[in-house]
């Protein structure tokens, strides 16, 4: 069947209300979902297939086809396949140990891998049988690292280092040039590229570039790309009267219908020290926290409070400076497309 599939849309027309937060200049498709993006999923599938790109706004597909040259804009042809967004944070939460396992059966990228696992220090402990690993030779792991694959395989790409006294639990995916560092981390994780991460995360999604470098928990919460989470910044994911937890957007409420569920973070978001974020808060691209405490929605672009707003061209500038510590650029379409969601 899957030769058969020559041209594949992917219709970003419509986003399910509680994505709509991550999704202001990423696309859903870009979202680290299992080992791999949707979108990574596509090409590994269907290697020869032509990939086009469908969305509303001009200024977020122009963004999107400049980081995705392989995709095209979208034309009226007949396709094969349409892949459009479907799921919510909380539904992909839930679904991490199986995209993980998925995608090990098709990620051709871990045959290249000489061994799974060889610790060269004294003092790394494993729990479970050592096939549930899956770690790249470059990989440094320190004395004092205890790695429990009896709950899920543990997938560590590459030149990921891991410090002493970090407890690892299984289903796990770390991305390539990520740092975990005296963390404990449980319940089905997903961190992306470049990530760096301490104190305490359970069942939770993080995109690429985003830091909970210090103590304090995030838990059954999605991250987006380039946030950064201060010393002891914390997520609450259960109500004291375990009721389902509703997620606050600007107009409306979403109940997940989960009694365990923490927060949506938006992209190039900026937490403060010591902020507790309330069970169901939203947090929206671009908002710098500095509180003791958030719940609720938080508009995007804020400064501080909801009543003074980020100026565009500081929040520019500091992106810029943010992205070029780890040699990246803010595209022009990117820096488009942010100007456009702030104009609105």
């Amino acid at each position: 069947m899957k030769e058969k599939i020559q041209k594949i849309l992917i219709d970003e027309t419509i986003v399910p209300d509680g994505l709509a937060v991550n999704t202001k200049v990423f696309s859903f498709s870009e979202i680290r979902n299992g080992i791999l993006t949707p979108l990574e999923r596509l090409l590994t599938n269907y290697p020869d297939a032509e990939l086009f790109y469908k969305h509303n706004d001009e200024y977020f597909q122009k963004a999107f086809l400049s980081r995705n040259p392989v995709c095209k804009a979208y034309i009226e042809t007949k396709f094969d396949l349409v892949v459009k967004p479907t799921l919510n944070p909380w539904e992909m939460l839930s679904q991490v140990f199986k995209m993980i396992e998925d995608d090990l059966s098709i990620w051709k990228e871990l045959k290249k891998w000489k061994s799974k696992l060889k610790p060269k220090n004294n003092g790394v402990y494993i729990i479970g049988k050592k096939k549930g690993l899956h770690i790249h030779p470059s990989v440094k792991i320190d004395p004092g690292v205890v790695l429990n694959v009896d709950t899920g395989p543990i997938v560590i790409d590459k030149d990921t280092q891991i410090s002493p006294f970090s407890y690892l639990e299984g289903p796990l995916y770390i991305g390539k040039n990520s740092s975990i560092d005296n963390a404990r981390i449980t319940g089905g994780c997903i961190f992306g590229q470049h990530c760096k991460i301490g104190g305490e995360v359970e069942n939770s999604i993080f995109g690429n570039f985003s830091n909970k470098h210090h103590e304090g928990f995030v838990g059954h919460s999605y991250v987006g790309n380039w946030v950064n989470l201060g010393a002891m910044a914390a997520t609450s994911d259960l109500k004291n009267n375990y009721s389902y937890v509703k997620l606050k957007l600007k107009d409306k409420v979403l109940n997940t219908e989960t009694i365990k569920f923490g927060s949506v973070i938006g992209d190039f978001v900026k937490i403060s020290i010591g902020c507790m974020i309330n069970t169901g808060s939203t947090i929206e691209v671009g908002a710098n926290v500095v509180s003791q405490s958030v719940s609720g929605h938080t508009p995007p672009f804020i400064w501080i409070n909801s009543e003074t707003k980020y100026r565009l061209d500081h929040f520019i500038d500091n992106t810029k400076k943010v992205m070029a510590r780890r040699d990246k650029k803010l595209r022009s379409e990117e820096e488009a497309l942010i100007r456009h969601i702030y104009e609105l």
